[in-house]
């Protein structure tokens, strides 16, 4: 029992000694690091990239940017020793502002200092206000690795200075509805593909956009091309393919776009042109870039055509099916009763049979005006001259078909409306004997004359 229990004492005192050694060398490394930031011996400092260009942007104000526009973040890291671990930078998160830090690489550089060689460690982390207004880059930990002035290594975290800047709207031809994208050296270029040479419907076209630009994120750059579909074709759109890169201190971005237009019918289709709008941070001034759309001719087939015209079909075989409905009725009618005065006359006088011309003239001249003298019916020089004509000469066809023409239809169209809604006569035999007696009376006073 003795035994075992000098064993455990053993380890209690092995244990110990382990955890008041690890405390001691956690609290002389925390201890090493806030002496070394005091005495001034590691030092960090940050600024925003200044709008107009400069190397840095010493004014105590808040520097103004455009929405959208990139803004570089410079955390910097001083030490006269050197670095010898990795050095870490907190997520910045500032809402409506999207903040990545896209170059992982730091920019190192020396410089001569009172005899002695201080090592720069300079980051970048990028930022894009979404929207109007006031910002602040809150204090950020940088977590940092240094060697000692004796031996071995310090770590610790830092934290930079709170930086302050605004955002505005560029131009007064932009508002809320618009969309645009702030950068430098934007281009668009597009691809039209088919999937064959003489299209038809049920083909595909797929139109590509890749638009490049400086400056920005893939992300913020707009959509140009719109999910809309038509009677003539449908659209598919596929993954837009988002490239982010960093060349030289440069900061590149790429959007692709891709649509395949399925078409639907036959004829002519055309696709709209696209706009992409963009403030160019350089010449301070907003700038569009222009695609023109194309048309392409499309040939039906037998299922397209069907589709496409199937109204003006059932339409057409609607009246077909009417009219020859008409047909039978009217072949049936007339089977049993006398074909129409009109069609009579019409066959008469090309048949030159002048003297059933002169039957149904004469008979139509008394069903429809009373009267059985032609110069009667109507006052007019050229009346007169061709009821004369008809009487008296050889009969033409012209003659014939002018005198049936003013017999048997009214003297105008509005007279012939009128007389669909005048109400009928209570009594017209007074109406003929009136007319009788009238023409009595005119034919005594001629012959007195």
């Amino acid at each position: 029992m003795s035994q075992n229990n000098d064993k455990r004492r053993v380890i209690h005192l092995c244990i110990f000694v382990a955890v008041i050694l690890m405390v001691m060398s956690f609290g002389s490394r925390a201890n090493t690091v806030e002496t070394l930031d005091k005495s001034d011996q590691v030092t960090i400092k940050t600024w925003l990239s200044d709008p107009n260009k400069t190397k840095e942007n010493k004014d105590k104000k808040a520097p103004t940017y455009a929405v959208n526009q990139q803004i570089i973040l410079y955390i910097e890291v001083v030490t006269p020793r050197w670095f010898t671990g990795g050095t870490r930078i907190a997520p910045i998160e500032i809402p409506n502002v999207v903040a990545k830090q896209r170059n992982q690489l730091a920019t190192n550089f020396t410089e001569r200092r009172n005899g002695a060689t201080w090592t720069h460690q300079r980051w970048e982390v990028t930022l894009y206000p979404q929207v109007e207004g006031n910002f602040v880059v809150p204090p950020t930990a940088v977590k940092v690795q240094v060697s000692r002035e004796n031996s071995g290594n310090v770590s610790g975290v830092l934290y930079t200075e709170p930086q302050r800047f605004t955002a505005i709207t560029p131009s007064g031809l932009l508002n809320d509805d618009s969309e645009w994208v702030s950068g430098r050296d934007f281009s668009v270029e597009q691809e039209w593909d088919k999937s064959n040479d003489d299209l038809k419907a049920g083909d595909a076209i797929t139109r590509t956009i890749t638009i490049k630009g400086s400056d920005t994120l893939a992300m913020l750059i707009p959509e140009l091309i719109k999910q809309t579909s038509t009677a003539n074709y449908q659209t598919y759109s596929q993954p837009n393919q988002l490239d982010d890169s960093q060349t030289r201190g440069d900061y590149l971005s790429e959007r692709k776009e891709s649509v395949v237009y399925v078409l639907q019918n036959g004829g002519e289709v055309a696709f709209p042109a696209i706009n992409l709008t963009w403030w160019d941070t350089d010449a301070q001034e907003l700038k569009t870039i222009a695609l023109d759309g194309q048309s392409f001719s499309v040939s039906h087939t037998v299922s397209s055509w069907l589709h496409q015209y199937w109204q003006w079909l059932v339409i057409l075989m609607s009246t077909a099916v009417v009219i020859l409905f008409s047909v039978i009725k009217t072949i049936r009618y007339y089977q049993t009763h006398p074909l129409p005065a009109w069609l009579i006359y019409s066959k008469a006088v090309n048949k030159q049979e002048w003297g059933t011309v002169r039957v149904l003239l004469y008979r139509t001249l008394r069903m429809k005006n009373k009267t059985l003298e032609l110069k009667y019916c109507h006052s007019t020089s050229d009346w007169q001259q061709d009821s004369s004509t008809f009487q008296t000469r050889e009969i033409t066809k012209k003659i014939s078909s002018r005198l049936w023409k003013r017999i048997s239809s009214p003297t105008n169209r509005l007279s012939s409306l009128f007389s669909m809604w005048k109400p009928k006569a209570v009594f017209p035999q007074f109406n003929q004997l009136r007319r009788k007696y009238v023409k009595n009376q005119e034919n005594q006073h001629k012959r007195k004359d």
